[in-house]
């Protein structure tokens, strides 16, 4: 596999809509999927055709993470100093709230005086937002280490942990080491996305983003086309051989090989779509270039938080598919709504915006840290 980093292409003045279009089709299949999980009765849940849908879901997530990676492969690297310290100080935002969402209490003493086994595993697991930003770290990391070859590195790395994840997930070594590590290992600590093998979709995003995101269309399409096939091919016969050591639903490369080549081939997908002026395609890429505040918003829709109780929580585990199917038309409006809000305030005042965001952080973790109880 040969991996330029693009060098030789100019990259766009402003991110196309294509990009935060694929992005905000990616979240939007995630809220379905939440929402569906979360309110429907466990009957309904159990159907087989029901977990028909739950297999086709198994891409949503690859996808979010993958999307993330292509945004941040981008710019060109490596770098600036002050450029690689905004980035890290955002993906340290980003670890933060990830944790913050899995918080018990909002309360450090409380938290460690009172909380269960259960809470402390919820709170250490590895979730979509902490493998996004611990993985964009480390290639911040690979970028100054490595120069221009950055983007060569990074797919090897997406290889290895492909390749690693079985035997990473049957040695079980997340048992080996404190919870807050071990968490990011496997998911036998309670993780929904551990880095093996999720870590791969993050990185191998970044190297597409700066391979493919800063081409020009027609080579964009030849090339993502090519390797998309090549991937799925790939996966498709490694999938046999493979089948007698890892489950193949699971952690398996090949089914992660399959999922990447049609990553690449929805993305074109979209882009199509976007060239063609679809209507759809705007309040897609509003969603996507505010995934952070819709993927937020969306989870204390449903799951409340250490601040206030869901308010769908009442409805969790009885609903019906239609008045699942009603809860989300009324949601996508309402994450419109917000996104395109807050989108505003950052255009229009931005200093603004960034003085607002870092007093609700710095007030959050004062009251974090000093409330008793």
């Amino acid at each position: 596999m040969r991996l330029t980093d693009g060098t030789h292409a100019r990259p766009p003045k402003h991110r196309e809509v294509y990009i935060d279009a694929f992005r905000g089709l990616m979240a939007l299949a995630m809220v379905q999927g939440h929402v569906f999980d979360t309110l429907l009765t466990p009957e309904i849940r159990a159907d087989s055709l029901y977990r028909l849908q739950v297999i086709a879901h198994g891409t949503t997530a690859p996808g979010f993470l993958f999307a993330s990676g292509f945004v941040a492969g981008l710019p060109r690297s490596p770098l600036s100093f002050r450029a690689s310290i905004r980035r890290a100080r955002r993906l340290l935002f980003v670890l933060g709230v990830g944790y913050a969402l899995h918080l018990p209490y909002l309360s450090l003493w409380k938290t460690l005086a009172q909380a269960t086994p259960g809470e402390s595993v919820a709170l250490f697991a590895c979730d979509a937002l902490q493998v996004i930003a611990v993985t964009q770290l480390f290639v911040l990391l690979v970028q100054w280490l490595v120069g221009r070859r950055w983007t060569a590195v990074t797919g090897v790395l997406a290889l290895v942990v492909l390749a690693a994840g079985p035997g990473v997930w049957a040695a079980r070594l997340s048992s080996e080491v404190p919870p807050v590590l071990g968490a990011y290992l496997d998911d036998k600590a309670g993780s929904h996305f551990p880095v093996f093998p999720f870590s791969a979709f993050v990185l191998a995003g970044t190297v597409a983003g700066a391979t493919l995101g800063r081409q020009e269309e027609s080579v964009r399409r030849r090339r993502s086309l090519l390797w998309g096939t090549l991937l799925v091919l790939a996966g498709a016969v490694a999938s046999a051989p493979l089948e007698s050591f890892v489950d193949f639903w699971g952690v398996s490369p090949a089914y992660a090989l399959l999922r990447l080549g049609g990553l690449l081939l929805l993305l074109q997908v979209v882009e199509r779509a976007a060239r063609g002026k679809s209507s759809l395609m705007r309040p897609l890429a509003l969603l996507g270039h505010e995934t952070l505040l819709v993927f937020v918003f969306h989870l204390y829709l449903l799951f409340g938080g250490v601040v206030a109780p869901a308010p769908l929580g009442a409805l969790v585990g009885r609903g019906t598919l239609f008045e699942a199917s009603a809860i989300l038309t009324l949601m996508v409006p309402v994450l419109l709504a917000v996104a395109w809000a807050w989108h505003r305030v950052k255009v229009h005042a931005p200093h603004e915006a960034s003085l607002g965001l870092a007093f609700v952080t710095t007030l959050g973790l004062f009251e974090f840290l000093t409330r008793a109880w």
